[in-house]
């Protein structure tokens, strides 16, 4: 039986929408899914044409790529049942916050081609940020097929492994601070008088294109910053008051937490 191209194993919000990305590149007949919400999978395969697995197992006997949409605490199981399915072949890619290579491969009895990988919710619209932390063992074009299946998703880059807990921290949780930051300034604008579905359309598209520019000038976030902030005008006192209530240090903290966090779930 051949194998087809990727199947997924857990088909929630990051599982779909990479699953969607896969798709788009290669056909969605040649992925395939499984996640014990049957109502879930059935959902996403009847939207997007692709196969209905009946198992983990056919999953991980039938793919060349497996992917691990699973929460850290549920990841074990799913890898010792899987296990003795996977040939040398078999490139698995996991998504758990915190899980190291070294602990996969362990619950694999040793298998070496392993990747682990952290996208963040916004690769559902093709604009996502996913680090991609290969096993060393793994040869450098399986990494490039992984971030051509991947590419519709968002940015790919290629980081140690090392750093996987500061990219959940920053990339993997950070649209969660985007999205409370979009909502503030949101209902500062309503409490001003602006209706609501317009206020979050100025806060969102604001943070977007202040993202925007900072991507495509190159340019230091600082320095974008002093170029808003006109001589005692209205963005250096609006900065003034953000620094007066801790909003840096608050971001600072807030995403130390999500890194230690990260460090706790792997161990």
């Amino acid at each position: 039986m051949d194998k087809r191209k990727a199947g997924c194993i857990g088909i929630g919000v990051m599982g779909s929408a990479l699953m969607e990305s896969v798709i788009r590149v290669v056909g969605a007949e040649q992925v395939a899914v499984f996640d014990p919400d049957r109502v879930k999978a059935e959902a996403f395969c009847a939207k997007t044409g692709c196969e209905l697995a009946p198992s983990n197992k056919d999953i991980a006997s039938r793919s060349h790529f497996v992917f691990l949409a699973v929460k850290p605490q549920y990841l074990q199981p799913v890898l010792e049942e899987i296990s003795p399915l996977l040939t040398p072949e078999t490139i698995l890619v996991s998504m758990a916050a915190g899980v190291k290579i070294e602990l996969i491969r362990k619950h694999l009895d040793g298998h070496p081609q392993v990747i682990r990988i952290m996208p963040n919710t916004p690769a559902s619209v093709g604009a996502g940020m996913i680090a991609i932390a290969p096993d060393p063992a793994v040869k450098p074009e399986a990494v490039d097929e992984l971030r051509r299946l991947l590419s519709s998703a968002g940015i790919t880059e290629l980081t140690g492994e090392p750093l996987m807990d500061a990219v959940t921290a920053v990339s993997g949780s950070g649209p969660a601070y985007g999205y409370i930051f979009i909502e503030a300034l949101s209902d500062a604008a309503v409490r001003m008088g602006m209706p609501r579905a317009q206020a979050i359309r100025y806060a969102a598209q604001t943070l977007k294109g202040a993202a925007e520019m900072v991507l495509q000038t190159g340019s230091h976030p600082a320095a974008l910053k002093d170029g808003v902030c006109s001589p005692a005008g209205t963005t250096i006192a609006a900065v003034t008051k953000l620094e007066q209530l801790g909003f840096r240090s608050a971001v600072i903290e807030s995403s130390m937490a999500a890194f230690e966090r990260s460090r706790e779930l792997g161990k």
